[in-house]
């Protein structure tokens, strides 16, 4: 019956006892396979994780500025991993570089997922969307 139809005899599930077949044509069958991978390739949005490398003595400019980076890469649908090497003395003063994180955070309009915490000579954290302050509730007229 296929051949005098001009397409293919398609075995679907041969375990089965008589085996499913269909009668199809193959190559269209196929095509139309790589079409539909291609669209959903097209379609899919890869997260990319972009990280902000911040240093102890950073200036208010720049501070500004990398605040305007991740929150245009937090809108762009990215994780943001903010990080800080400190170099020789700067390990002493963490709590002087948790400024700096705290200060970012502020600029960039955004909160911390976890806190910074210090790992070897090097402060690490991810942003994460800034949790809205609940709003007073208007009162119920009845």
């Amino acid at each position: 019956m296929a051949y005098e139809k001009g397409l293919d005899l398609v075995e679907i599930n041969p375990t089965n006892r008589p085996p499913i077949c269909k009668i199809m044509d193959f190559g269209k069958y196929k095509y139309d396979l790589s079409k539909k991978d291609k669209d959903a390739k097209a379609k899919r949005k890869v997260i990319e994780l972009k990280e902000i490398r911040l240093t102890f003595r950073i200036g208010e400019h720049d501070v500004d500025y990398k605040a305007k980076q991740a929150k245009e890469f937090f809108e762009d649908g990215d994780m943001v991993k903010v990080s800080m090497r400190l170099r020789g003395r700067e390990n002493g003063m963490v709590e002087t570089a948790l400024t700096v994180f705290s200060r970012f955070a502020e600029k960039a309009g955004l909160d911390y997922e976890n806190r910074p915490r210090k790992m070897g000579n090097q402060i690490v954290a991810m942003l994460a969307k800034k949790k809205e302050e609940k709003q007073a509730s208007k009162p119920v007229s009845l």
